[in-house]
């Protein structure tokens, strides 16, 4: 070789061996060493050798591929005795993973590249929704625990319309998020948002709406009295006339996919507050005469009142309230409104001097007592006199 005048490296390979006597015609090869790097481990080793099959550069690496490793070259799978002229080599070693599949546990033996390819070695085959913890993308390394859970199909049931879903969510929330909803306000689910999938896989969601509304109702007016000096006894006259007001009602109404479900009252106020109607009723006392069939009279009050009439058979006695002897020219009146011993002057019956009350007798009710042998019955209106003088203490507003 020297003769000759080729240069031989130390890692190149002669064939034969140098040393050896040559014969005539004797073939002499030379294999030229070339650079390669083999990656294993984490690391990356830097070769110069003539040697053809990757199995001789794994040895001068040091490198030991155990059942189950990889010899990959551009991602390929290659034969560590096969001879090759590729320039980098990558050994893939062979991991142990757990895999835990709807409570059941396996164990993965798997020098794929990511945890996806691992279950599909395995003949486990994915549905786009599973959840794979950690991700199909993940490096699997030795040990490594890796749930599976399966997707199913859940229906969501909103405003009408049943939502089909296929997930793998562990929470109502999660499913209800997936189907592209949103639990918004007052919004709620059944069950709950953070309650596991149902059993059944059924999943509803009430949408709730609260609306105000503000109703107006009249508040009515009171009615009050004055008295007014210039006006005659039992006179009246509007001095301020009533306006009804108005109170204003906000209520919550709650609607749970439409329906309503709850109605309250939030508040109470008087939007307009009413004006009371107050009526003046007369105080002045004027003297008025009269000719009667009985002779004139002079009277200070007249009044219509419902006139009837009794006698001493009909009572069962025959003493008035106030101490008389029942007569005719004696009546029964309210003595909270006619005091007794008043003077009164009834038409077709004559004077009468209030005397008598009962049981029935009402403000406008005047009873005309008689003997029972002079009975008259009386059940008629009249227009009743009152004979001056007036009383001390007079009822102005008599009802």
């Amino acid at each position: 070789m020297a003769d000759a005048g080729i240069a031989v490296g130390t890692s190149d390979q002669i064939l034969p061996q140098q040393g050896t006597f040559l014969k005539n015609r004797q073939v002499v090869q030379i294999h030229r060493a070339r650079p390669l790097q083999v990656m294993a481990d984490g690391k990356i080793f830097s070769l110069l050798t003539s040697a053809a099959k990757p199995a001789a550069w794994l040895d001068q690496a040091g490198i030991v591929l155990s059942p189950g490793d990889l010899l990959l070259s551009a991602g390929v799978p290659v034969d560590p005795e096969a001879p090759s002229a590729m320039q980098a080599v990558q050994v893939r070693r062979q991991h142990t993973l757990v895999l835990n599949q709807d409570g059941v546990t396996t164990t993965l033996h798997t020098s794929a590249f990511n945890v996806g390819i691992a279950l599909w070695e395995a003949g486990i085959r994915l549905h786009s929704a599973d959840l794979v913890t950690p991700t199909i993308d993940a490096v699997p390394q030795d040990g490594m625990s890796i749930t599976l859970q399966r997707a199913r199909l859940v229906h969501v049931k909103v405003a009408g319309l049943d939502i089909p879903v296929i997930s793998a969510a562990k929470t109502v929330g999660a499913v209800i998020a997936e189907a592209g909803l949103a639990i918004q306000g007052s919004d709620y689910s059944i069950p709950s948002d953070g309650e596991p999938i149902p059993q059944d896989g059924s999943i509803r969601l009430v949408r709730v709406r609260d609306e105000i509304v503000v109703h107006e109702s009249p508040l009515p007016f009171k009615k009050t009295y004055q008295p007014v000096d210039d006006l005659e006894i039992d006179n009246q006259k509007i001095v301020q006339a009533g306006a009804p007001g108005m109170e204003a009602t906000r209520e919550r109404v709650r609607y749970e996919d439409g329906v309503e479900t709850t109605r309250q009252i939030e508040r109470k106020w008087v939007a307009v507050a009413p004006q009371d109607q107050v009526t003046g009723y007369g105080t002045m006392v004027v003297r008025h005469t009269l000719d009667t069939p009985d002779g004139p009279i002079t009277y200070w009050r007249a009044l219509k009142m419902y006139a009837t009439s009794y006698h001493p058979s009909e009572t069962g006695g025959n003493i008035t309230a106030s101490g008389l002897e029942m007569r005719k020219g004696l009546a029964g009146i309210d003595p909270r409104y006619i005091p007794y011993f008043t003077r009164m002057y009834v038409p077709g019956y004559g004077e009468a001097i209030a005397a008598d009350t009962g049981g029935g007798i009402y403000p406008r009710l005047i009873d005309l007592a008689y003997l029972d042998e002079d009975y008259v019955p009386w059940h008629q209106y009249v227009t009743v006199y009152f004979l001056w003088p007036p009383p001390a203490n007079i009822v102005y507003l008599y009802p």
